[in-house]
């Protein structure tokens, strides 16, 4: 058993050293809240997007588009605003930058209750 216990150590410390090799996946650095229409709150209106986009190299959203949005146009550019502003770290293979193509996001309009 303590042997085995030594065996997932080492696998542990193997990923943690491999996440140093200069290669990684797109990690979001900065999400921004998108505005709510105000329309949609005044009547109450909630609802998602979502967006589908490429990390840029430079880890910038690239060509932000709506996938699925419910309900439908209400608040799709609002997600798109905000979706054009997130910040990727970029993905990394072999030490290079590298684009990402078609990473999809769900962005939550919701009115905060407790008022």
């Amino acid at each position: 058993l303590d042997f085995g216990a030594d065996v997932n150590e080492g696998l542990s410390l193997d990923g943690g050293l491999a996440l140093e090799s200069g290669d990684g996946e797109y990690l979001p650095i900065v999400k921004v809240a998108p505005t709510y229409p105000r329309r949609a709150a005044q009547r109450g209106i909630e609802g998602y997007v979502v967006v589908e986009f490429t990390v840029s190299t430079l880890g910038t959203v690239i060509n932000p588009t709506v996938i699925e949005s419910d309900p439908p146009s209400v608040f799709d550019s609002a997600a798109i605003n905000a979706a054009s502003k997130f910040k990727y770290k970029p993905k990394m293979v072999n030490g290079t930058p590298v684009e990402v193509p078609g990473v999809r996001n769900i962005i939550r309009f919701e009115l905060d209750k407790s008022r």
